[in-house]
């Protein structure tokens, strides 16, 4: 008798559909005891083998130990391969949220724009003019506000040239 299909499935599924052994794509699910020494069709009697590692291993009975070994740790390695990391993902998500939408970019963009036209084009007096500039240079120097505030301390965040994803005052990430 054959491995049923269903376990066949499962064991390449588990395997990430990669030899246990040298890790190659394409496996065939092998038995550890043959059958024709009553090996059994379970699956703690199947290891996932490329055609390369089932011929070069598979009959080989002093092999078997490092085989099952093999399987066990190749699994356990699959298993945590694609698995989350529940901090990372809170530490994803605060980013995000303290992230700039394209709303807030676009009102920056506005601001500064106004500002600078106003300062080229015045259509004040001269020194209105002198004070729209700085404002449009003092903008530009301290970050573009974007309405974000710091959940530790409170400071007022901004996109700030050069910004590593912190606070500038205590330093969370935000």
């Amino acid at each position: 008798m054959a491995f049923p299909e269903q376990l066949k499935r499962d064991i390449k599924r588990r395997s990430h559909f990669a030899c246990c052994l040298c890790h190659g794509l394409g496996v065939e699910v092998h038995h550890i005891v043959p059958q024709a020494e009553d090996g059994p069709d379970t699956d703690d009697n199947a290891a996932p083998l490329c055609p390369s590692c089932h011929e070069t291993y598979g009959a080989n009975p002093t092999k078997r130990k490092l085989v099952r070994e093999s399987r066990d740790l190749w699994y356990e390695i699959c298993a945590k391969r694609y698995a989350s990391d529940p901090d990372q993902l809170e530490l994803i998500s605060d980013l995000l949220h303290g992230a700039a939408t394209k709303a807030d970019l676009s009102r920056a963009v506005d601001q500064l724009t106004t500002l600078i036209r106003e300062a080229a084009y015045p259509s004040a007096s001269p020194s209105q003019s002198a004070r729209n500039l700085t404002q449009a240079t003092s903008f530009i120097a301290s970050g573009v506000g974007v309405n974000r505030m710091c959940k530790r301390c409170g400071t007022a965040i901004g996109l700030f040239v050069g910004d590593q994803g912190k606070c500038p005052t205590c330093g969370a990430p935000w």
